[in-house]
């Protein structure tokens, strides 16, 4: 509180003592202004100043958690590069794979991440950012173990001195590729998970839309085409999406479809973003797009925010249809029907009331 909220405060918390120990000074105030039901009066104000007092303070808390997650994000960063810059430097591209970083957060996921890691490495790719939020099974251990595996790979490590959740490791992931995407050698951003959800074969289809889109793009610059009309920019990101077709998307369960066709309604409402699958992880963002994003969602609001930045950015996206193995682990562990809940309420106040 400052002290304009503590005087409001102060004196308001007399006032209501005073009216409750001599209630003829009360209806003795209120008569001044013609006002016979004063209990009615003094309930509403009181409740529109808790409520105010409330959101204040829930405001500020929420920055400070902001801040926290930053600072952590950037010890995680700086403690990891000074540690490994010289193999960041010698690292060379040898194909086109090359140009993409996965990048995956973990948080006790170690039944599950040593088959993820496999799963990319044999699909070819080299490069992976893994954000181990404070797990505290074997996780941090296994990924160890695995980088000790492939020495060939680009392996990076960032870990949180406490845990922040996984959303939070969106920070730390971006505020990493921004800073070292040249020593890197990188074009593309990929978010992955940790829990055996994503196939990594829908890769293909990412690069299949990407190259199809290069060279259209590289034969308008050969016309001397203007590319910064919409109608001829290149996509400055790709979307996975279960619904693009919507009769091919098998395994999900009926409630699970429900809620997400209601987010993918409120989405539009709110952030005047059409996508079908509004609650996403699965994407390829290409770098320059990357450099205007601003993600502080400590919670699962990130998705949301991402969502109102490609519309206050105006970048232009593509949907991809992916194909996601449900398992009971990942139900029970990351996509519980109870969290849409909490993301519509975390919604609902990040945009009313936040500031």
């Amino acid at each position: 509180m400052n002290i304009l909220h503590m005087i409001v405060f102060f004196w308001w918390s007399i006032f209501v003592i005073a009216s409750a120990i001599n209630q003829n000074l009360l209806n003795q105030f209120w008569m001044i202004f013609w006002i016979a039901r004063w209990a009615d009066v003094l309930v509403y104000i009181s409740l529109i100043v808790l409520f105010y007092f409330y959101i204040t303070l829930l405001n500020n808390h929420t920055k400070d958690k902001y801040q926290l997650t930053r600072l952590i994000s950037r010890q995680a960063i700086y403690e990891w590069y000074n540690k490994e810059k010289e193999n960041i430097k010698n690292f060379k591209n040898t194909d086109y794979k090359d140009n993409f970083v996965f990048n995956i957060r973990v948080y006790n996921e170690w039944g599950k991440v040593w088959a993820v890691i496999d799963e990319i490495f044999s699909a070819w790719f080299r490069k992976i950012v893994f954000i181990n939020d404070w797990s505290q099974d074997n996780t941090l251990e296994v990924l160890e173990a695995k980088k000790q595996q492939y020495p060939d790979k680009l392996f990076i490590i960032l870990s949180h001195i406490t845990n922040r959740w996984g959303w939070a490791a969106n920070q730390t992931w971006y505020n990493f590729i921004k800073k070292y995407w040249d020593e890197l050698k990188i074009q593309r951003f990929v978010w992955f998970d940790s829990d055996w959800q994503m196939d990594i074969k829908d890769m293909e289809t990412f690069i299949d839309r990407i190259r199809n889109e290069e060279v259209r793009v590289a034969h308008l610059i050969d016309r001397k085409q203007d590319i910064t009309k919409w109608k001829n920019k290149p996509n400055d990101l790709y979307i996975w999406s279960r619904f693009v077709y919507w009769w091919k998307a098998k395994d999900i369960p009926k409630t699970r479809r429900i809620i997400l066709y209601i987010s993918k309604i409120v989405t539009r409402i709110f952030y005047w973003t059409k996508v079908s699958d509004p609650h996403i992880w699965y994407r390829v963002i290409s770098l320059p797009a990357l450099r205007k994003i601003n993600l502080t969602a400590d919670g699962m609001h990130y998705a949301n925010e991402l969502n109102e930045q490609i519309k206050k950015f105006k970048m232009k996206y593509e949907e991809v249809p992916v194909h996601i193995r449900y398992t009971d682990y990942s139900l029970r562990k990351w996509q519980k029907n109870s969290n849409s809940i909490k993301l519509w309420i975390e919604m609902i106040y990040k945009k009313i009331f936040f500031r």
